[in-house]
């Protein structure tokens, strides 16, 4: 969703007969947020309308206002009401946050340390509270952080949120996000759980730190570069930082506190105090723009779990994937290969410097890549 440089004029429009579009403050691919006016409650609001009206944009904004509606925290915009309008466009009324999105924010300056820890904290308290409903967000990044000039912090647009079903989402795989800030489970097709919200909101925060996205390119490179190489974690930022960052975004999502642990040490981190998350061996890492990376979601009624369960580390692999999908893998991993050698030869075993080091993700020839893409969108089972 882009911001206007001047939000448009309103246009005299009531949707359902009873909100007023004032003024054009957002606009995405199939979708506009207008500041609106209740005027049965005389209240400013946001009104998300689907523009753009085919099932998918339909079905999505839909899932948006049923998960919203399930959820009353702090750190969550609140739904009010959705529908469709006279031309069978849905339209969902949030709460209005007045301010930017965090990536807004990020591109004009890196954030201050206490500042990101708040922010970061807010966000993380926001995730739990999904998690321990049975939700994973899957699409934590700046552009769906809204900050408020009063320094109110919600997480929005759970438009692609889906309810957890551990069976039914092992078993079909899911690819869907934005590449940039896809979590590595996410991109081998393997099971995405509460940890990939995690993944993504410690990059997140290398990001808002640093000022730099950490993997950029296509779609299919700036996926795949993650599983040639971790995120690098300046130390710069200091112990309390590096520690908590790398655990966040650790490979395996046993590895990685829970969103509730993250938003503790964040807090402490936003008060000066060193991180309490247990240590791992420190990683260097590196910095990168956004894309959206689709691929095709079976229509199988999800169900939530009663009782989340948090990650339990185990011995075996991840369960076990179809001969297709183990075939995609080697081919990603030796396309990997040829880009990782320059990047491990370029490092030549250093640790981190207090500076950002920059790197780029492994590059793809175009027939290649478009193959490579059309395997991973299909190998699902």
């Amino acid at each position: 969703m882009t911001t206007p440089e001047e939000p448009t004029q309103a246009v005299s429009v009531l949707v359902s007969s009873r909100y007023r579009l004032d003024a054009l403050i957002g606009r995405g691919g199939t979708a506009e947020v207008w500041r609106a006016t209740d005027t049965l409650l005389d209240r400013v609001v946001a009104l998300k309308l689907v523009t753009v009206a085919h099932d998918a944009s339909s079905a999505r904004a839909a899932d948006e206002a049923r998960t919203l509606a399930q959820l009353s925290h702090p750190s969550l915009v609140q739904v009010y009401d959705a529908g469709t309008d006279d031309h069978g466009r849905p339209w969902v009324v949030m709460e209005l946050v007045d301010g930017e999105t965090l990536a807004d924010a990020i591109r004009r300056r890196p954030l201050a340390s206490e500042r990101v820890a708040v922010i970061g904290a807010v966000v993380a308290e926001g995730l739990a509270h999904v998690h321990a409903r049975g939700l994973v967000h899957r699409d934590v990044k700046p552009a769906n952080v809204l900050v408020g000039r009063d320094g109110a912090v919600r997480l929005t647009d759970f438009g692609i949120a889906r309810l957890v079903d551990s069976a039914k989402v092992t078993s079909t795989g899911l690819l869907v996000g934005t590449a940039s800030y896809l979590a590595p489970e996410q991109v081998a097709g393997q099971f995405v759980g509460p940890p990939a919200d995690v993944w993504s909101l410690g990059l997140l925060l290398i990001e808002a730190l640093t000022g730099h996205r950490e993997y950029d390119g296509g779609t299919v490179e700036t996926a795949v570069a993650r599983l040639a190489r971790p995120p690098v974690v300046p130390t710069s930022l200091g112990a309390g930082w590096v520690a908590l960052l790398t655990r966040m975004t650790a490979r395996e999502p046993a590895d990685r506190p829970t969103a509730h642990e993250a938003g503790l040490a964040l807090r402490g981190l936003a008060r000066g105090e060193l991180t309490t998350v247990l240590p791992v061996a420190v990683q260097p890492v590196v910095d990168p723009p956004t894309r959206a990376m689709n691929a095709p979601v079976p229509g199988v009624a999800p169900t939530a779990f009663s009782q989340p369960e948090p990650p339990v580390r185990r011995a075996d692999p991840q369960p076990r994937r179809s001969r297709t999908q183990a075939v995609v893998i080697a081919v990603l991993l030796l396309v990997i290969a040829g880009g990782a050698a320059g990047v491990v030869a370029a490092q030549g075993g250093r640790t981190a410097t207090p500076r950002p080091v920059h790197t780029v993700a492994p590059t793809v020839p175009q027939p290649l890549r478009d193959e490579l893409q059309r395997l991973v969108q299909t190998v699902q089972p």
